[in-house]
């Protein structure tokens, strides 16, 4: 090659690699090399004279994580009720009240906020339930800001809950899938949120659609006679309280399984514990989402500190009890897994992310541990789980392409996306006739209203 036409090459050296590669193990004072858009060679010592190196000689380089569950359009109604405490509180203020005054552009700056707060904190690839795509002008419009952000995303559009739309779902995915995903070999892939019903399912495999189904244990009996019908092209989310006939049958079927430790409890989601336990003990493999802002914030690394905590409240509270059959309390290193190569196997992508391999996309995070907040620590899993945040994490590249350097986002106008997001909760708040209130402990111009009776079918 010419120096013209070589790919560009970068070389992380002297890191501590967490690989998530079974065939590869975790590795000290070693070499990664980059080389365009794939990971070309882990190893010590390296030999890349032509390479922009990078000394991380102090730092952890892992895969970047892998959010298995995220409504991205979201965004910009981040915190607005922090207090939330029920699913119906939840879907009466967002999806009965102000998403119906969603236009195209608000989707837009909610998925290039979503997108680009998740790359800041290390999340290079989402799983993006899309529930409120209310004509295709939307649906375009958040490919856009996810194409934009230069995110990795399965992107998940669904029809909305309330309010007028264009009734294009599902067939305006296949336009979509003609028009804008002709190719496999690109950041987004297109996939389909739906419900238990057995033509949408259809309409996916014929269109090669991967779903996602929001299910809780109060919907178990809606699957009484379609269990012929699961397969692992489907990803079940939450799955808090289901009966242990639809645990073997998701097992059985090879079904794919996210849980979301934070909003299960924030929510009180059927038990309110997300459902790992269950998912390990039937020998599967879940994925971890943080599924939305609008009551906490969307890092990874808080996601599974709460996991963390959770499960071993759960285990060790049993063992304290006596129960000899209490499940083994959590480790870090099983979260770590959850978090990138389980959530890319659920996304139907781990051949491409997922895991520091050759061959790969180089989609890695650098989590440099000479700050104050990780400096002397000694265990590198237990730093990314229990104490890194998004200072410490430097550097974000996804397929080849820095996305966050030296600490910094690359091609952000921060200015310029605080003038839109700003514009689009002016817009929707007061259509809704909400003063906006930073001290105001709940949001909802409808909340004392009654509530509605929601079962996501």
């Amino acid at each position: 090659m010419t120096a013209s036409t070589q790919r560009p090459r970068t070389l992380f050296t002297g890191a501590t690699i967490l690989s998530m590669d079974q065939a590869i193990g975790d590795l000290v004072n070693a070499d990664l090399l980059v080389e365009g858009d794939r990971i070309a060679a882990i190893g010590v010592r390296l030999d890349a004279a032509d390479a922009d190196t990078i000394d991380a000689s102090r730092a952890i380089l892992i895969p970047g994580f892998v959010d298995a569950h995220r409504h991205a359009w979201q965004g910009t109604l981040r915190q607005l009720m922090p207090n939330v405490d029920t699913l119906d509180a939840y879907v009466q203020d967002t999806h009965l009240t102000l998403a119906p005054h969603y236009r195209p552009e608000d989707h837009y700056v909610g998925n290039l906020l979503t997108a680009l707060g998740s790359l800041d904190a290390g999340t290079t690839t989402i799983v993006d339930a899309s529930h409120n795509a209310r004509s295709p002008e939307h649906t375009d419009a958040c490919l856009d800001a996810l194409q934009d952000a230069g995110i990795r995303a399965l992107h998940m559009p669904g029809k909305p809950l309330a309010g007028a739309w264009a009734e294009h779902w599902p067939h305006d995915l296949t336009r979509l899938k003609r028009a804008r995903f002709a190719s496999d070999d690109q950041l987004l892939t297109l996939g389909i949120f739906c419900t238990l019903d057995p033509d949408t399912w259809a309409f996916a495999r014929a269109t090669g659609l991967r779903m996602l189904i929001e299910f809780l244990g109060p919907m178990a009996s809606m699957l009484d006679g379609l269990e012929d019908q699961l397969g692992p092209d489907q990803i079940f989310n939450h799955c808090t309280s289901l009966p242990e006939a639809t645990w073997r049958a998701f097992a059985e079927r090879d079904v794919r399984v996210t849980v979301d430790p934070r909003s299960d409890a924030q929510y009180a989601l059927a038990g309110g514990v997300f459902a790992w336990q269950q998912a390990v003990d039937h020998g599967m493999r879940p994925g971890i989402g943080t599924d939305l802002e609008t009551a906490y914030g969307g890092d990874m690394p808080t996601e599974l500190r709460v996991a963390f905590a959770l499960q071993r409240a759960t285990a060790q509270s049993r063992r304290y009890g006596g129960d000899e059959a209490a499940p083994a309390p959590i480790r870090v290193e099983d979260l770590l897994r959850a978090a990138t190569i389980d959530g890319a196997r659920c996304a139907g992508l781990d051949h491409r992310t997922g895991s520091l391999t050759p061959g790969k996309q180089a989609d890695l995070v650098l989590v440099r541990t000479d700050g104050i907040s990780l400096l002397g620590t000694n265990n590198a899993a237990g730093a990314i789980v229990h104490g890194a945040d998004r200072s410490n994490i430097t550097d974000v590249m996804v397929a080849g392409r820095f996305r966050k350097r030296d600490g910094r986002m690359v091609d952000v106008d921060l200015e310029a996306l605080r003038r839109r997001v700003e514009a689009s909760q002016d817009h929707l708040l007061s259509r809704v006739g909400h003063v906006r209130n930073p001290l105001a402990s709940r949001f909802g111009p409808l909340s004392s209203e009654k509530q509605p009776s929601w079962t996501g079918r």
